[in-house]
């Protein structure tokens, strides 16, 4: 990919650059070039550039759910991170996709605004988070939504009101349509902010009583099936502790992979590929996974 061929665009440019810098589990090699838009402006403008050029090209925010591959990606590697621009009005907040989600949820409660506290530990970003409707405690994003301005493969840039997504468990018609998340709008309750903080002061204590926190993971690696959860399932199976190289099943939590050390993505593959036959085999449930991998 030749840089002199790119269109006017402003933003950070990194070839070759370590992809494990760039995700939560610290897994991946290297990027042939990555690019970090500055602007939406930006963003709408090499994607419709590797459209036309025919140029292929990942789009990422934080990585807190994506499984990046040992060998590097050898194309075009967008980063939302910089499109962090934030407005608010009353109890409305519009948001730009690379905002990240537990600094939103933080701000929110400061402000008296109440819907977003179970999302204070997810440490992706607002968009990513909308892609596969992020939940926990109950709670999920999808529900907050007032209206996305979203760009479709096409690289038109269009706003859709909340009656026009689909939001379900771990997935939105936001996914299926190939849609980029630019911005987004939230409408949100008043609350008392001494509520609120406190609300995610409870459920970030347990996080940490739950969650191995102390070592590089993806979040729940597995969707729990319906009427199941996968952790209870994986530990029945007995993979608590099981590891293949640098990954291991958490001891702390089982729907966790952590990595222990220099993990590979293959050696994650592996793992994963392993508890799920074992746990079809056992109990009759295809595990689906949560995380992307590329």
């Amino acid at each position: 990919m030749n840089l002199m061929d790119w269109p006017q665009v402003k933003g950070r440019i990194e070839k070759d650059y370590p992809l494990k810098t760039l995700c939560t589990w610290k897994i991946g090699g290297p990027g042939k070039i990555v690019y970090w838009p500055q602007e939406q402006e930006d963003l709408v403008r090499i994607v419709l550039w590797c459209r036309t050029q025919k140029k292929p090209f990942v789009l990422l925010g934080r990585g807190s759910n994506v499984l990046l591959p040992d060998e590097g990606l050898n194309c075009l590697v967008i980063v939302s991170t910089e499109l962090k621009n934030i407005s608010w009005l009353e109890n409305i907040v519009q948001v730009e996709a690379g905002y990240p989600l537990m600094l939103l949820a933080r701000e929110c409660a400061k402000r008296s605004l109440q819907g977003l506290e179970f999302a204070a530990g997810i440490p992706g970003t607002v968009g990513g988070a909308l892609a596969i409707n992020a939940g926990a405690y109950g709670g999920e994003i999808g529900g907050l939504v007032r209206e996305l301005t979203v760009l479709t493969p096409e690289g038109k840039r269009i706003v859709l009101p909340r009656e026009e997504i689909a939001f379900g468990y771990r997935c939105s018609s936001l996914q299926a349509k190939k849609y980029y998340i630019l911005e987004s709008t939230f409408e949100l309750q008043v609350n008392d902010s001494k509520i609120l903080l406190e609300r995610i002061r409870e459920f970030n204590s347990k996080r940490k009583n739950t969650q191995p926190l102390e070592f590089p993971n993806a979040g729940s690696v597995f969707r729990n099936p319906q009427g199941h959860s996968a952790a209870r399932l994986i530990e029945a199976a007995g993979w608590k502790g099981y590891r293949v190289g640098g990954a291991q099943v958490s001891e702390k939590h089982a729907n966790f992979i952590v990595n222990r050390g220099d993990a590979k993505a293959a050696e994650v593959r592996e793992l994963i590929q392993l508890i799920q036959t074992d746990v079809f085999h056992k109990f009759g449930i295809q595990l689906q996974t949560e995380v992307k991998m590329f």
